[in-house]
């Protein structure tokens, strides 16, 4: 195991133990995890959604594989240096192979991962479904026996919430889900005045999705950041905010760029291609560059 990958995944406990609520703001590439990371953000994550519609341009419908999860987590750790954790969707697998899932997570140097129970139909009309608690938990209970690094985080997701509108049946999942070894869950729409009520009760740090309500039409209440910070909130994902942000933002400029015919148009909407250069370290590159193509000292 890399010493990087542990200390990662030190530094993300120790940010989950410090009393204030993580904000984690998700991103779809490389390039945004960076700009997180420079902006401030002390922590990131990939979610399906994100991945699906930036690595692929598809809908996240149950279209990826292990394999590009892992991938495109890889190459977000790689660019950064905060901890990152990552959408591991429903396992992939069942209880006796998801050893596999999570092993080829720790290798990628993630920090953690979320395992869901949607059994599918998250953003569709499509019916959803959940898996049964107690084959949720066997889940669990199996990807918190294959992990090497006692560090790397298995979280435990319940869409009960969101698919069945009942707060008292997420929570009830989330228990049994604590009780087969999560060391954190994840309830997606769970109403912040439920959380609150119930925050004594949920041994575990608890994840909570705070851009969920940007979906238009959504009949759950609104709730801030800070809202659910009060309520107990450890974690509070922000999984749409940037792509949601790129997309409105690339459009607009294309839409100028149309109308106007003209690059000036957008000029104040891109960044100088100098400031760019900096932020991809092509500085370091000359530097490199310019040690070893130098000619050697005579002896």
């Amino acid at each position: 195991m890399s010493n990087t990958h542990a200390a990662r995944r030190k530094a993300l406990k120790a940010l989950l133990a410090s009393g204030q609520p993580l904000i984690l703001p998700g991103a779809y590439d490389a390039l945004s995890a960076q700009l997180a990371e420079r902006a401030g953000f002390q922590a990131t994550y990939l979610g399906s959604f994100a991945a699906a519609a930036s690595g692929f341009g598809m809908p996240d419908v149950g279209l990826l594989t292990l394999n590009d999860m892992v991938d495109q987590t890889r190459r977000i750790v790689e660019a950064t240096s905060v901890p990152v954790l990552a959408d591991a969707e429903n396992g992939f697998y069942d209880a006796p192979n998801i050893w596999r899932t999570i092993q080829a997570f720790e290798a990628s140097g993630v920090c953690g991962v979320h395992i869901e129970d949607n059994l599918g139909g998250k953003h569709t009309s499509r019916p959803a479904g959940l898996l049964p608690p107690q084959q949720m938990a066997q889940k669990i209970r199996a990807a918190v026996d294959a992990r090497t690094d006692p560090d790397f985080l298995v979280i435990a997701r319940s869409d009960a919430a969101w698919v069945n509108h009942d707060a008292d049946e997420c929570l009830d999942r989330l228990e049994s889900y604590i009780a087969a070894g999560a060391d954190m869950v994840f309830a997606p729409a769970l109403p912040a005045e439920a959380l609150a009520g119930a925050r004594e009760r949920l041994a575990a740090p608890v994840m909570v999705a705070g851009d969920l309500l940007d979906v238009p039409g959504s009949d759950d209440p609104a709730h801030t950041i800070t809202e659910y910070g009060q309520a107990g909130a450890d974690v509070i994902l922000l999984w749409y905010t940037l792509i949601g942000a790129a997309t409105k933002n690339v459009t607009a400029v294309l839409d100028a760029l149309r109308t106007h015919n003209d690059i000036a148009a957008v000029k104040e909407s891109v960044t100088n291609q100098r400031d760019f250069e900096g932020l991809m370290g092509y500085d370091r590159f000359e530097q490199r560059s310019a040690r070893y193509t130098a000619a050697p000292a005579s002896s």
